[in-house]
């Protein structure tokens, strides 16, 4: 039999697994913009919606997760979650149609709200010295989902574009290597359906729900017996004012926007705007095509792709030893500095970029393209990546230029590739470090258990609109139309923002429980 400690681990393990399937989700797309872009004819603010389309799902989804896991319970609305992200992998390597692919994506985008989930699940069931390594297991899965899903992708191109006999055995081929890539997130989510069937119901949902019994037998799972009656009774005590019955929803959004919630209301809707408004989701799902615009091959920018995500694994994995040790707040503030000196490189890098096409260059296209098409822009040297791009599109086409842009970009780019490689990688380990973490910790501590079932799937919401809409939807067009520089120079003032409001607003919570904070940031 395993002891509280290892089952409260074994336990949030489980439920954390929904955030590998949630990394393999918004990555595996990554890989696949180049086929589906050309299979369906898409612009791109088409790619931008089809990226986007979880996150359009997550908006109602996060809406029901409040209903749902409040009337049915943390466990019943995670095997509903579990269950939503199989139906959209198979819909989405089936894909007829872009609007068929785009709707598959919205029906997982439902299932986002599993990292909500985990955070309220988690941080009821952690004890308070391991919270924080605990709630950060989600973010770790998410991590590990990413770089699983960026090997995959790099070994299905490498594959295809050699032909391998392993692929050719199997059917796979450059046509269909988009469906092999979104088709990967079925076996992962099934098995997490299965494995939440281990998995108790909260103590404090159960006592929320005036089951003080079962709440009892569940929180002897997961809490030392010298400890057991304490946790209790200040569970049941913080829970007095309900009558031992859960709020409605209304009722609990009330009690949030009073002044004794403020304070951890504004951190939760600031910290989940600034997280994804730093741009990381952005270059996560557009990274391939972000290392394109340094020159170099498909292969070679999956290649890099694979190696930024395994650097950013580590880094993930370091935020986990330590943020039970440091604390919360000098990783956030320290991993914000960190990402702007990081977006600073990148958007130096591409600063002093220029580009141009030249006789000798584009001999490399003449099998490719009819390169008399571009001999108007032959010597003609251009500052802005995308001004270059336009131009070239003008003369050839957007099909053949959607087809041959890396090659273009190798044949033209003139970059101080390595600072930006450095400045990508730098701002990954930045962002696994702190505010991938960090973010979804907080939430799991500044609420309440009266009005966590409200709140932190509101907090879910915003992330969604800004990370999983706004910030996919537009960066290809910010790409098209703003070009890199402008668009990365963004996303360092979004984190010199969030820098300033963490300096100035939140709180330490390591080691306390949620009643104590609770406590302290109602005296703000």
């Amino acid at each position: 039999m395993l002891t509280p400690t290892k089952n409260a681990f074994l336990y949030s393990l489980i439920i954390a697994f929904g955030g590998f399937v949630f990394g393999l989700d918004i990555i595996l797309i990554s890989g696949t913009i180049k086929a589906i872009t050309l299979e369906f004819g898409l612009s791109a603010l088409e790619v931008g919606y089809i990226v986007s389309g979880p996150g359009w799902g997550a908006l109602f989804g996060l809406i029901c997760t409040s209903y749902f896991s409040d009337k049915f319970g943390r466990k019943n609305t995670a095997l509903a979650i579990a269950a939503l992200y199989t139906l959209s992998a198979i819909g989405s390597a089936y894909a007829p149609s872009a609007e068929f692919l785009f709707w598959s994506r919205f029906l997982g985008g439902l299932a986002f709200a599993s990292l909500s989930l985990a955070s309220m699940y988690i941080g009821e069931i952690a004890p308070p010295k391991s919270r924080g390594k605990l709630v950060g297991l989600n973010q770790l899965n998410i991590v590990i989902g990413i770089f699983v899903a960026q090997l995959f992708n790099y070994y299905i191109i490498n594959a295809t574009e050699q032909n391998a006999d392993w692929a050719v055995n199997i059917g796979l081929h450059a046509d269909n290597a988009w469906r092999w890539m979104l088709g990967a997130e079925i076996v992962p989510a099934l098995l997490w359906f299965l494995a939440l069937f281990i998995v108790p119901e909260s103590p404090r949902w159960l006592a929320l729900n005036g089951k003080e019994n079962k709440a009892k037998q569940a929180l002897t799972k997961i809490t030392e017996p010298e400890a057991l009656d304490k946790q209790m009774h200040e569970i049941v005590h913080s829970l007095n004012d309900t009558n031992h019955h859960a709020l409605s929803l209304v009722q609990q959004f009330k009690l949030l926007c009073t002044p004794t919630m403020r304070t951890a209301l504004i951190i939760g809707i600031v910290v989940t705007i600034i997280q994804p408004m730093t741009g990381m989701n952005a270059v996560l799902a557009y990274m391939p095509t972000i290392f394109s615009q340094l020159g170099g091959s498909e292969s070679s920018a999956f290649g890099q792709t694979v190696m930024v995500g395994g650097i950013g694994l580590l880094f993930t994995v370091l935020a986990l030893v330590f943020i039970d040790k440091l604390g919360r707040r000098p990783i956030l503030l320290g991993g914000l500095s960190w990402a702007i000196l990081s977006l600073g490189l990148v958007t130096l890098g591409f600063f002093n970029a220029t580009y141009m096409l030249t006789a000798e260059s584009v001999v490399a296209l003449k099998d490719s393209v009819d390169i008399s098409l571009l001999q108007p822009l032959l010597n003609v040297e251009f500052t802005s990546d995308f001004e270059f791009k336009q131009a070239v599109e003008n003369v050839i086409g957007r099909e053949s230029f959607v087809n041959l842009e890396g090659s273009i970009m190798t044949a033209a780019t003139s970059i101080n590739g390595l600072m930006v490689l450095i400045g990508i990688i730098s701002f990954q380990c930045a962002y696994n470090f702190s505010l991938g973490p960090v973010v979804w910790i907080l939430l799991s501590e500044v609420f309440t258990t009266k009005v966590r079932a409200v709140a932190i799937p509101l907090c879910g919401f915003v992330a969604s609109v800004f990370g999983g809409i706004v910030v996919p939807l537009f960066f290809p067009w910010q790409l098209a139309n703003m070009g890199a520089v402008s668009t990365f120079g963004l996303y360092l003032i979004c984190c010199v923002i969030g820098l300033l409001f963490s300096y100035k607003v939140i709180p330490e919570t390591k080691n306390k429980t949620i009643e104590e904070i609770e406590l302290e940031l109602a005296s703000k």
